[in-house]
């Protein structure tokens, strides 16, 4: 039975998350119950959105894009391998996540990138002019045949 998180003490949400906690460092697969948003609370929600009419089809260019982006390829060939090693050595990763980080602040690497170069590499898709159809149709067409 999910419980409210807004009917929880602060005690209360505490130890779910630490019970949550122990059972992935544990190596649990089974999922543990938390508590979820009320249907009010995700109406609301998805009212505020739908009073903006661009907001769905911005959303969905938006994931669109990111699914295709080489960025997101290179994250999911790495996660098993991460997640793997977050469950065996979560100090170590935390550690090294840290250290890059740190790495980051010290060499302040966005200083050498022009806004061209960010742009391209945001930009950098297989499919940039499929995206700007998508967004210039309301009803994509089927793909052209060349058959002449």
């Amino acid at each position: 039975m999910a419980v409210e998180r807004h009917e929880l003490t602060p005690q209360q949400r505490l130890a779910i998350s630490r019970r949550a906690l122990v059972h992935e460092l544990q190596g649990g697969e089974t999922e543990i119950e938390e508590p979820t948003p009320s249907a009010t609370q995700r109406q609301r929600r998805a009212g505020i959105f739908d009073q903006v009419p661009w907001i769905s089809m911005a959303r969905r260019v938006t994931q669109r894009w990111w699914r295709r982006h080489p960025a997101n390829a290179v994250g999911q060939l790495a996660r098993p391998l991460l997640d793997r090693y977050a469950r065996e050595q979560p100090v170590k990763l935390m550690a090294a996540a840290a250290a890059a980080g740190g790495l980051i602040v010290l060499a302040k690497p966005w200083r050498l990138l022009s806004i061209t170069a960010v742009l391209a590499a945001v930009l950098k898709t297989s499919d940039v002019a499929d995206i700007v159809t998508t967004l210039m149709h309301k009803n994509p067409s089927p793909p052209r045949k060349d058959s002449e």
